[in-house]
């Protein structure tokens, strides 16, 4: 929603101050930015996903070891790396600070967008109210975690036409748009000074936008 505020914000711009160069960076600034936000949030939380599953085995390995949940977290960030290890970091921080170890986990799943991680948080709960075995209940999150990895890299294969279909169909229009502003600005004027102009720039605008909303949300399927 934030990116098509902008590029909406863009035309009523463009419209009012008649230029063309406005109205393309609006389009490009927007989705270039939240491109390159997006892209790094994603690296990290891919990097911390895939880290996931054998970290969670050294802590099953640790508690199995005899230490307390606390003490196996502190010898599983032993072995860590990042972004794992500073984010799990944050979380025995938040711990010594009097914030329950299960709702800081909560928080970090929520950070990093993790549903594995919430159920760690949940195994953490159960282990604080009722005991049990939490190294075996950890084992069997660990293997559905590796299923689930598994059957999102199937899908990743699977929708990476659509994906690579949706940068391609979107960059086109804007394309042809600088490149007619380029060769020739003067067939585009009718945009900017009839009302029929107006509306076609608009409806172009929203069905750019549109479209590139309808394809993430076919080709981006959570498992």
């Amino acid at each position: 929603w934030t990116l098509a505020a902008a590029i909406i914000t863009s035309l009523v711009v463009a419209i009012m101050f008649q230029s063309l160069a406005g109205l393309l960076a609006g389009l490009f600034v927007p989705l270039v930015t939240r491109m390159i936000v997006k892209s790094r949030v994603s690296k990290k939380r891919k990097a911390f996903r895939e880290q996931l599953p054998d970290n969670l085995d050294v802590l099953a390995g640790a508690l199995r070891a005899g230490h307390s949940l606390v003490g196996a977290m502190n010898v599983m960030l032993e072995s860590a790396d990042e972004p794992f290890k500073s984010e799990f970091r944050r979380v025995l921080q938040d711990e010594q600070l009097g914030v329950p170890l299960d709702d800081a986990l909560m928080v970090m799943s929520r950070r990093m967008d993790n549903l594995d991680v919430e159920q760690v948080a949940i195994v953490t709960r159960l282990q604080r109210e009722a005991g049990g075995n939490t190294a075996e209940v950890l084992d069997r999150v660990v293997d559905n975690i590796r299923g689930r990895m598994e059957l999102q890299r199937l899908v990743t294969v699977l929708t990476a036409q659509g994906r690579i279909a949706r940068y391609i169909l979107t960059a086109i229009p804007i394309f042809l748009l600088g490149f007619f502003l380029l060769v020739n600005p003067v067939w585009l004027e009718p945009l900017w000074q009839t009302t029929v102009g107006n509306i076609a720039m608009v409806f172009w605008v929203v069905m750019l936008v549109g479209g590139w909303f309808a394809i993430k949300k076919i080709v981006e399927i959570e498992v």
